[in-house]
């Protein structure tokens, strides 16, 4: 098969401020409504207004409440409502994980009237008295890192010679993201999650700061400082302390030096194409958080202090905005990328660590309208900046050994496919995964684990090899994220702190698994093979 350009490697680690991230109030690939501005309702008066009497519902239970609505909604005549609760359950999915859309309040859709409103108001109580069973387990979850180990562990963590490891806090995180699904008031969940309200809906605290200084959002421009945007949406811009028409700006060239700015809830673009452009890769990167926090947000937290959070005992933090730069071409991105990073050239994008930015450039589309990077280019350089700055890393991180761990990551963002829930990641037909079947079982091509796990970042850039290692890995990181039902997850996800941190080793990852290598790559190709 020909070898693809590759979506771009991480070039250069330096270290990363200490910082923590985790909400996001919505799904920026659609419009959102206005954000009024008033005081923030305290969280803990809302969950009290919860009938603390009402029983749970688990998710035996559940399903069949959920069926029981869909057959009266049915006999009723109201056919799309009984659609409605019949496709609310998420499938079970045992070869991806799952992702979900979690809106800003809980809203009814437009189209039910007052005839369908009483089977309504029954699923949206069976909806919070399941995401309470939901939140129990996710409790659970959270304080299962310290969990006493078995002296059936313990004996075989002993004849290995290994220490006993800490429990991650995906499937916490998990957990806590479903019940907000089903009920998006739930607030101890919000609280975890460093989500406050403000008005009837709940934000993250970098939105929720916006709002109390008045700012005002549309997903064509962004953030706007307050009485902006009335104007903007008339057809004005601000430029250099005066108004000027929209048509007018848009004739005058522009320059990184002197670039159009677009402000999204999470990420600062300086860019010097169309502001259109500039608003698509803004609305990819919040996706990409999105999809990022779920999959990946226990990397920003240790176990200790995930459960500390579930306790109550967390804070709300605000960080600055992650920095990025969208050119009009890839040429241009050539020229100005090659300046700190003569590889770039391979490249169509890249985060570059030293400066905490990450670069982008409008491809050419097919004629319908103004083409942003790959939208899987996007999740991946966005990857990589999310795990760069979601914690302290060293500035050696990956160039030892166990840098294709970095770009696996990425590489695994990119298998992200839309569903009417939100999207799942990783699976047997997503992203990279098919190519990495047809080099492993068409081409015999694989690298042991041993051997590509001891290469660092310049090893791995530079080996002849690197568009079939790239499909290896990606492969890879379908494998210890969901092969065998995740058997592998939690011990991935250290790795990739072991990486980040500078405390890896070339025999880590088969320490973590409880694998040798070989017996790893086995599984591995039985896992491509299936």
């Amino acid at each position: 098969m020909p070898a693809p350009r590759l979506t771009c490697a991480v070039l250069a680690l330096a270290l990363a401020l200490p910082t923590r991230l985790w909400a996001d109030d919505g799904d920026e690939t659609t419009p959102r409504p206005a954000r009024p501005r008033v005081t923030a309702v305290d969280a803990a008066e809302e969950e009290g207004k919860k009938d603390p009497t009402t029983p749970v519902l688990d998710d035996t239970a559940w399903r069949k409440t959920l069926e029981s609505l869909a057959t009266r909604a049915a006999a009723q005549g109201h056919d799309a409502l009984a659609a409605h609760f019949r496709s609310w359950e998420i499938p079970e999915l045992t070869d991806r994980q799952v992702v979900v859309t979690i809106p800003s309040r809980l809203e009814a859709p437009a189209w039910i009237d007052a005839a369908q409103e009483p089977l309504w108001n029954e699923f949206v109580a069976a909806r919070r008295r399941h995401a309470e069973a939901t939140f129990a387990r996710a409790v659970e979850a959270a304080e299962a890192h310290d969990r006493p180990r078995t002296r059936d562990e313990q004996r075989a963590d002993s004849e290995a010679g290994l220490k006993p490891l800490a429990r991650w806090g995906g499937e916490a995180i998990a957990l806590l993201h479903r019940t907000l699904r089903d009920d998006p008031d739930h607030a101890r969940a919000r609280n975890i999650g460093s989500w406050v309200k403000r008005g009837e809906a709940w934000v993250s605290t970098s939105v929720a700061k916006r709002l109390d200084r008045g700012e005002e959002f549309d997903a064509a421009f962004g953030w706007l400082p307050r009485g902006r945007l009335e104007r903007y949406r008339l057809g004005e811009r601000y430029e250099s302390g005066r108004w000027v028409k929209t048509a007018d700006d848009d004739a005058l060239p522009r320059t990184l030096k002197k670039p159009w700015r677009h402000d999204s809830d999470h990420w600062r673009i300086r860019s010097s194409a169309p502001p259109a452009a500039a608003a698509e890769l803004a609305a990819e990167l919040e996706t990409s958080l999105l999809i990022w926090q779920q999959v990946f947000g226990a990397y920003a937290w240790d176990p200790a202090e995930l459960e500390r959070r579930f306790k109550g005992r967390g804070r709300m933090p605000v960080r600055d905005p992650y920095a990025a730069v969208l050119v009009p071409s890839r040429e241009e991105y050539v020229a100005e990328v090659t300046k700190f990073e003569p590889a770039a050239i391979r490249s169509d994008a890249i985060y570059w660590t030293p400066t905490k930015t990450a670069w982008f450039a409008v491809m050419p589309g097919d004629g319908e309208g103004i083409a942003t990077a790959e939208a899987r280019t996007i999740r991946h350089e966005g990857a990589h900046q999310l795990f760069a700055e979601a914690r302290s890393t060293s500035p050696l991180a990956g160039e030892n050994c166990g840098f294709w761990a970095i770009e696996a990551a990425a590489c695994y963002m990119e298998s992200a496919v839309a569903t009417p829930f939100g999207w799942t990641l990783g699976g047997p037909d997503a992203g990279r995964v098919p190519a990495a079947r047809e080099r492993l079982l068409n081409d015999g091509f694989q690298i042991p684990l041993e051997e590509l796990a001891a290469l660092g970042r310049r090893e791995l850039q530079a080996d002849q090899r690197l568009p079939q290692i790239y499909s290896q890995i990606s492969g890879l990181a379908d494998f210890f994220l969901n092969g065998q039902r995740g058997q592998y997850r939690e011990a991935f996800l250290e790795y990739l702190e072991r990486v980040y941190t500078g405390s890896v080793s070339p025999d880590s990852l088969a320490t973590l698994c409880r694998r040798t290598y070989p017996q790893l790559d086995d599984e591995y190709r039985r896992h491509l093979a299936r």
